[in-house]
């Protein structure tokens, strides 16, 4: 039984395919880019679809926000600009990606412009995400003042 085992899984592993370094990383890089797009289009409901159910935000001098209502909480300023245009609207470029080995987790970073009544502040972020299924969820965002320099 234990050599049964051992060939199926050895069967098993022979079919699985190498993961495409690059591959992946313009697919989570693409991820960011259409999640920018996505919250500029549809605001909060976007931001919040993004994040993993377990997500969370980590802000300049803040707490930690977990999971999709406190998201929401936290996000709410976005809006729907499909109606009205939000009180905070967040711009951002991914300037890179990179992916773990298995493909299953990855990370972004880039610059951010938080635009609101009071000012526009540059932000610089890094984006932890985890792979669900054909989908990168975002399991950690972090931000904090100032921008990346390349």
């Amino acid at each position: 039984m234990k050599r049964f085992a051992s060939l199926l899984c050895a069967a098993a592993c022979a079919h699985v395919a190498p993961l495409d370094a690059d591959s992946a990383r313009r697919s989570l890089l693409q991820a960011d880019i259409d999640f920018a797009h996505d919250v500029e289009v549809r605001g909060t409901d976007a931001w919040v679809e993004t994040f993993a159910d377990d997500g969370a935000m980590f802000s300049d001098g803040g707490g930690m926000i977990r999971g999709h209502e406190q998201i929401r909480k936290a996000m709410a300023a976005l809006g729907d600009p499909r109606h009205a245009p939000g009180k905070v609207q967040i711009q951002w470029t991914p300037l890179g990606a990179e992916v773990s080995r298995d493909g299953s987790m990855g990370w972004t970073y880039g610059n951010a412009l938080v635009i609101s009544a009071k000012a526009k502040e540059k932000v610089k972020y890094v984006t932890v995400w985890r792979r669900e299924g054909e989908a990168w969820k975002a399991v950690a965002d972090i931000g904090n003042n100032g921008d990346v320099s390349p």
